[in-house]
C-alpha cells in the first residue's frame, strides 16, 4: 500500500474487516494512523534484519516446592 492511500481506501479496508459503522471522523483518524504507520515502517532499515532481531518473550515459572 502506498502512502497515497485515500479515505475511500480506508473505508473499504474497514468494511472488509466488518467496521461498517465508523463515522467519517473515525475514518479520518484511521487514515492518519495508517499513513503514519506506513511512513515509520518505510523509514526503518530492513536490509540487515534477520529472525534473530525479533524480540523473544520468555516466561518462566518459579520453582516453588509447595506446588
Amino acid at each position: 500500500m502506498a502512502n497515497d492511500i485515500t479515505l475511500e481506501d480506508v473505508r473499504r479496508m474497514a468494511a472488509d474487516v466488518g467496521l461498517t459503522r465508523l463515522t467519517d471522523q473515525h475514518l479520518q483518524e484511521l487514515l492518519r494512523a495508517t499513513k503514519t504507520a506506513q511512513a515509520r515502517r518505510a523509514s526503518m532499515p530492513k536490509s540487515d534484519l534477520t529472525p534473530a532481531n525479533e524480540s523473544a518473550h520468555v516466561f518462566r515459572l518459579d520453582k516453588r516446592s509447595d506446588r
